[in-house]
């Protein structure tokens, strides 16, 4: 249990976590010790800070939380939840870790599939990832599908005719029911394999059914075999030999300039090298290096599916015990951190630190913010730069056709590719605020299902009303790191959660005026939207209705009459000789426009 304490305080002398706050209440820093009292007195003592680091912790200081834990791996553990939670300022942290992109392998179906995913569940399925670069992983996703032929299609039923991807030879056909399991499991276990980086184990599988197919005179069967072989081989080939034994390891390594840093981790399988993954990290004013290879260490395998029996990494690690052990009881087999000084494993750390170094640059240049974005960040006392701005805005004429709508921001500028619509469906009548709470909620899972990044503010148009409705939206849904806002169109005030008052903003800001081209731009998208719904009302007809007339016999009916009263006025049997049009047709249609005929006068 947390408890809060003043500086010089008793503290335990066991494992544990501890928070540091500032004056606001607000954590700076999450760390862990395996001895509290120890370790608290670094930050609440009169002697002199060991490092600049410490020197402006001591200086913000004015409270902390500590919790004690039964061991100084669960204290880690929890440290890391902590730091995901309240992103504190002086904490290395993943600048992307909303949610990285696994590939799924749904091993508990009957004919498991593969799949993009950024939701990590005890399902009985396997993960491959994190994959840092998505483009890469949707590139290696693309390559199994043509190598291995597993289903495609999300949900799995027997057809009368089977897929276009079974015709090209891209699926093995589980749903023409005449099928053997046994062979479709094989085909899975090579993907399995092939995703663990054992391609080479893969091509020795396929060369055993080649040989017996060869055997038993099916000739085609084992021509397709070869095809695979000889396409899994080339990609074996254009992997590169990085250490002479047919080991397993992970090779990692920041690379740093002032607050901005990238953790770099080369994976190696078989001795052969078969991924990079880089990931940006923020990180806190006088960190030093061996800290922010720790945390990126253990924020990374914290999630990543794919753990090797021995990490190299190039800088020494203050926990490294505590880390093997936790790494080994998530691997579920040792897992060994070690600081190679010589030989092919210095090598190969060398490797890692060469692509931190060059992903440093190029995210360097790519990544850099915008003034305008660090201004924002800075008015609303942010936790990071608000890249990706989402704008919501509602619009209705006394309920009547209600629809909200949300338009995206990358960096300042329009993405038109991420404007979402929505037709509200829970809320009867003119309340503004239930409607901000469903398409808020709405959109939000439509991220999560789609598999996209969330926004790392969302701007409501709107006073603080509609901000509270967007923010039991948000908590509702359960994602966290948003940051919200709202802006009022009457006295153009910036209102944030838990502020009663305005944000003090300048008018002709940057900052304000980027808020103002948002909820206009909404504002526009949504009024327009809304227009185009009445229009599309007003031109609705009774024909709209009647089950079996779509727009091609609409049209000929309005062909023939000219319009609805027409219809109304010819008989059962003229309506019948309409080509497409016959007699059972022409009494629904008769009798449809007949009971909208009664309905136009009952509300008159």
């Amino acid at each position: 249990m947390a408890k809060t304490i003043k500086p010089g305080a008793s503290v335990p002398t066991g494992p544990g976590v501890y928070l540091l706050k500032d004056k606001n209440d607000r954590v700076i820093y999450v760390g862990k010790a395996r001895n509290l009292r120890s370790r608290l007195r670094t930050y609440t003592g009169k002697g002199e800070p060991p490092d600049a680091k410490v020197a402006a912790l001591r200086s913000r200081l004015t409270g902390l939380d500590y919790i004690v834990t039964e061991s100084e791996t669960e204290a880690l553990i929890l440290e890391c939840n902590l730091i995901k939670e309240h992103r504190p300022r002086y904490n290395v942290k993943l600048r992307d870790d909303k949610r990285f992109p696994f590939i799924k392998l749904t091993l508990f179906e009957d004919f498991p599939r593969a799949y993009v995913t950024r939701l990590v569940k005890e399902d009985g399925s396997r993960y491959f990832g994190p994959y840092t670069d998505a483009k890469a992983m949707r590139r290696t996703l693309r390559l199994i599908r043509q190598l291995f032929p597993i289903r495609q299609c999300p949900t799995f039923k027997l057809r009368a005719r089977p897929c276009l991807n079974f015709q090209i030879g891209r699926c093995l056909g589980p749903c023409r029911g005449e099928f053997d399991p046994d062979d479709y499991a094989q085909v899975v276990r090579q993907l399995s394999l092939f995703l663990e980086g054992r391609a080479d184990e893969v091509v020795e599988l396929l060369e055993e059914e080649m040989s017996r197919a060869v055997r038993d005179l099916r000739f085609e069967e084992a021509a397709a075999l070869r095809d695979r072989i000889a396409d899994i081989a080339k990609v074996v080939e254009r992997q590169r030999v990085l250490i002479a034994q047919d080991d397993d390891r992970d090779a990692v390594a920041i690379a740093r300039h002032d607050t901005y840093a990238v953790g770099s981790v080369v994976r190696v399988r078989g001795g052969k090298l078969i991924a990079c993954e880089s990931c940006p990290l923020d990180v806190g004013p006088g960190t030093g290096d061996s800290e922010i290879a720790e945390t990126f260490l253990k924020q990374f395998y914290g999630i990543s599916a794919d753990l090797p029996r021995e990490i190299l990494v190039d800088v020494d690690l203050p926990d490294r015990d505590a880390i093997e052990t936790w790494l080994s009881e998530r691997a579920g087999h040792a897992v060994s951190c070690r600081t190679p000084k010589r030989g092919p494993k210095r090598l190969l750390a060398a490797f890692a630190r060469e692509n931190a170094r060059d992903t440093l640059r190029r995210t360097f240049e790519a990544r850099r913010t915008p003034r305008v974005i660090e201004d924002l960040e800075q008015a609303l006392s942010l936790a990071r730069p608000p890249r990706l701005i989402s704008g919501v805005d509602i619009s209705n004429v006394g309920g009547d056709l209600a629809v909200g709508t949300v338009v995206t921001y990358r960096d300042g500028r329009r993405d038109p590719a991420l404007y979402r619509k929505y037709r509200i469906k829970s809320v009867k009548g003119a309340d503004d605020y239930a409607m901000i709470r469903e398409v808020v909620a709405r959109h939000l899972r439509r991220i999560l299902k789609e598999d996209r990044e969330t926004p790392d503010l969302l701007l409501i148009d709107g006073g603080k009303g509609q901000l509270s409705a967007a923010v039991e939206a948000v908590r509702a849904v359960g994602v966290r790191g948003i940051a919200l806002a709202a802006i009022a169109k009457k006295e153009e005030e910036v209102f944030v959660p838990g502020r009663s008052s305005p944000v003090p903003m300048e008018d002709g800001s940057r900052a304000k005026r980027l808020l103002q081209r948002i909820r206009d731009e909404v504002h526009r998208f949504s009024v327009t939207y809304h227009r185009s719904l009445r229009e599309r009302s007003a031109r609705h007809s009774a024909l709209d209705d009647v089950p079996g007339v779509g727009p091609s016999r609409k049209e000929a009916l309005l062909t023939r009459f000219g319009s609805v009263a027409a219809i109304r006025a010819s008989s059962i049997e003229e309506i019948a000789e309409v080509r497409g049009i016959g007699i059972e047709t022409a009494r629904r249609i008769r009798a449809a426009i007949e009971e909208a005929r009664g309905g136009d006068r009952s509300g008159a």
